[in-house]
């Protein structure tokens, strides 16, 4: 049979608008991406195995990846902050600080949390500004590029059917509202949360598993990651080994910190910039099944409201462990806050998949 019986299906498009003009160079000495256990695609386990045959491999949540070391350690390569297996790493870990969601489009998104990336575009994002050019990004894209293949044709069709389901079942009540529309309606809004609208993320205690942690670089040996502690949130600075030492306890504010001018501009293009990101939408939709009340543009304001008032209390925990009383915070504050709360919120489930 002549294959023009059966054509290809055609490589999927990559949308690159979200990493318009970010700037990005690792940070040596920092090693927060490597505390985790990275998925391993089908080409990445024979190339780890060659370099190390010993490799140990773990099946999570139905997929298989490297193995962390235990209590919350890092990568089983990592050794001196340094990657042992570099040159044969896998796909994320190649692709870091890209993450791409894979639902009714591929869409590259940048991981703030990332040190080594710029927050500068976020003072002036808007989704309607001309994409301008990234840097330093270039070969992680490529590797992104490589992996875009018309096999995820398959995986695309599946994550619509999925949305299709939601939808059909938020239209049902009344409650369903398209993504453009929900974007319009909020792009004008005022995304900082007020007092009566301020909601920090809950945290994880350290005995439920450090590896369940928000965690953060602070120029340390290891990462610090936050814990929901008696009386406050305790901080602890991670081992590449595992476990974890404490670094301090403080007090979330109970009400939003002041924000001057600059910081107020950097935090509110950063709650516009995941308005824009396929896999905040994709979240609030899964949430909305196991919640009866509200439009879309309802559940995603709330949302917004969280992610700012989340990057509010971390930035001002940080501020406080410098010695200082968090209630006023500077643009500095506000961009440890989102380095602090990105990937924590990036790692949500939602009706998409990440390539």
């Amino acid at each position: 049979m002549d294959s023009a019986d059966h054509p290809r299906p055609p490589i999927p498009e990559l949308d690159v608008t979200l990493l318009s003009g970010f700037s990005f160079a690792c940070l040596p000495g920092c090693g927060l991406c490597c505390f985790t256990s990275p998925r391993l695609d089908r080409d990445d386990e024979p190339r780890i195995r060659a370099a190390a045959p010993d490799v140990s491999v773990v099946f999570l949540e139905g997929e298989r990846r490297l193995a962390a070391r235990p209590d919350g350690g890092a990568c089983q390569f990592l050794n001196d902050l340094r990657c042992g297996v570099h040159d044969a790493r896998p796909a994320p870990c190649r692709e870091f600080p890209i993450s791409v969601h894979a639902g009714s489009r591929l869409q590259a998104t940048v991981v703030l949390s990332c040190p080594g990336l710029s927050l500068e575009p976020l003072r002036s994002f808007a989704a309607t500004h001309p994409p301008l050019r990234a840097s330093g990004l270039d070969a992680e894209l490529a590797s992104v590029r490589r992996r875009v293949t018309p096999a995820l044709a398959r995986t695309l069709t599946e994550a619509e059917r999925r949305r299709r389901r939601i939808v059909r079942e938020l239209e049902t009540q009344g409650r369903w509202v398209e993504e453009d529309e929900v974007r319009r309606q909020l792009d004008g809004s005022r995304l900082i949360p007020r007092v009566e609208e301020y909601s920090p993320d809950v945290l994880p205690e350290a005995d439920e598993g450090l590896e369940l942690l928000p965690m953060y670089y602070d120029g340390r040996a290891g990462p610090v990651a936050l814990a929901q502690g008696l009386g406050g949130w305790e901080v602890l600075e991670l081992s590449a080994m595992g476990g974890a030492n404490p670094v301090g306890l403080a007090v979330p504010p109970d009400r939003p910190p002041a924000l001057d001018r600059n910081a107020e501009g950097l935090l509110s293009g950063y709650l516009h910039y995941w308005l824009a990101r396929d896999s905040f939408l994709g979240a609030v939709h899964l949430e909305m099944l196991s919640s009866g009340e509200g439009t879309v543009v309802d559940a995603a304001l709330d949302n917004l409201h969280s992610i700012g008032s989340t990057v509010l209390a971390r930035g001002a925990i940080r501020a406080k462990l410098r010695g200082e009383d968090g209630d006023r915070l500077s643009i500095a504050d506000v961009e440890l806050g989102i380095r602090s709360t990105d990937q924590d919120w990036l790692d949500r489930p939602t009706w998409g998949s990440r390539l």
